[in-house]
């Protein structure tokens, strides 16, 4: 199978993975996921609530308009009085999510992360992985080499602030998502200070969540854009893209892996035995990881029991990113966790008692997650993308990760779900003309 083939395959699959992901992003709880769609088999449009939501519990303090006509259901700057006007502990809690953080809405009136957008729509994160793959089409036609990380930022910048249009399904113009990551949300609340674009990012150091595997999934249009270049630089490059919104150690460490996973999968003749290769690929990369310390369970608990990540102490947040089973590498435990039956048992945050790794954003645990199910599930890449979705959490930059690497592996054709892609002609053509500029390369 010609390479081209395959990084179509690796693109396809972080929009397949991502929109898939989208009804059941963020429900920490599968039982609460099966409860309000049963057993997801292909794309579904989210329902306007979602009983896990944190929406309503997040603020946004920038001038810079980015939220356009969903702006008010960012509360969180008005929680506080909120919370002193409530009568009793009852009341108190029934307002609490399932992380411990008070949203000051009932389980039935939160609004659900992506209730503004149509089956098949990938949601922020997404979008601007197309911006890159769009920007890097254009930049580097005829195989020039002429990204520029400033250009990039100008018209992510303009791509946030230009409202929604309802005619623009293909989400070319704005996302329209509902939900912000706190990346975008710090971004641009610096960029309203009068900062440089360049230098708007938000550092691991100071805010725990920029840790997330979002800025991993948005690498991965540059990772094939230059995958025709030894593997160093393609690092470098996906590193120098990450840090222009994600200044993160953990983001930074599983670009490591994911780089010389993908451009070896990228670079193997034919797709025969596609899943024998697959994880003798992960095997590799594997030995040089080590799993997290903290479990699925301790994360919840510590959540639940500070009332919210944000009163954690930041030496023990920390410390819960940082610290590794070093008695293991990540290759023996995915082993190890492969003896499961249950899949909420290897990853999960408050249904399962026990869940070893916790369905969080923080790539040293969701990452992991990933390369176990990848592993798992390597001749089946409908049933890894599927299962991706029913273990919920941070399914959909998961989804799209998981997506990348089967796609990679199995090429174009492995990808399942493509034709449900709400975009379909635009990403279509999207991937053409990006693939088409490394194959000149």
């Amino acid at each position: 199978m010609p390479r081209g083939e395959k990084l179509k395959g690796s693109l396809y699959g972080v929009l397949v993975g991502d929109a898939l992901a989208v009804p059941g992003h963020w429900y920490y709880s599968p039982q609460k996921l099966r409860t309000d769609y049963g057993e997801i088999t292909g794309m579904v449009q989210a329902l306007p609530t979602h009983a896990e939501s944190m929406v309503q519990g997040m603020s946004y303090s920038g001038s810079i308009d980015i939220m356009h006509e969903k702006a008010h259901f960012y509360e969180g700057n008005t929680l506080a009085k909120r919370a002193q006007e409530v009568q009793s502990k009852a009341e108190e809690e029934a307002l609490r999510d399932d992380h411990g953080n008070f949203v000051g809405k009932k389980a039935s009136e939160r609004v659900h992360y992506h209730q503004s957008l149509l089956k098949g729509q990938n949601t922020a994160n997404a979008c601007i992985a197309r911006l890159s793959m769009r920007y890097l089409g254009q930049a580097n036609a005829g195989g020039n080499d002429k990204y520029d990380p400033d250009e990039f930022l100008d018209r992510l910048h303009t791509y946030m602030v230009t409202p929604p249009d309802p005619e623009d399904k293909a989400q070319v113009v704005n996302h329209n998502d509902t939900y912000l990551d706190m990346y975008l949300r710090g971004f641009f609340t610096s960029a309203s200070h009068g900062k440089p674009l360049r230098d708007c990012a938000r550092n691991q150091r100071d805010s725990w969540s920029i840790g997330s595997i979002d800025g991993v999934a948005m690498c991965i249009p540059m990772i094939a854009a230059y995958s025709y270049q030894p593997e160093w630089y393609v690092l470098g490059r996906a590193v120098e893209h990450a840090h222009l919104t994600h200044r993160s150690i953990t983001v930074t460490a599983s670009l490591s892996i994911l780089v010389p996973l993908l451009l070896e999968l990228y670079r193997q003749e034919g797709t025969d035995n596609a899943a024998s290769r697959l994880r003798t690929a992960l095997d590799k990369v594997m030995e040089n990881m080590a799993p997290p310390k903290w479990t699925g369970r301790e994360m919840r608990d510590s959540y639940v029991n500070n009332k919210g990540p944000g009163n954690i102490p930041k030496d023990i947040k920390w410390q819960q990113h940082m610290d590794l089973d070093t008695t293991e590498t990540t290759k023996e435990f995915v082993h190890r966790m492969m003896e499961l039956e249950n899949d909420e048992d290897v990853a999960g945050f408050g249904d399962q008692p026990s869940s070893r790794l916790s369905t969080l954003c923080y790539c040293e645990q969701t990452f992991t997650v990933v390369l176990y199910l990848a592993y798992k599930y390597a001749n089946d890449p409908t049933k890894a993308l599927l299962q991706n979705v029913m273990l919920g959490g941070h399914s959909t930059s998961r989804g799209a990760v998981l997506g990348a690497i089967l796609g990679a592996a199995h090429g174009v054709e492995g990808i399942p779900f493509q034709n449900e892609l709400c975009a379909k002609e635009a990403i279509d053509r999207e991937v053409n003309e990006l693939v088409a500029n490394v194959v000149v390369g």
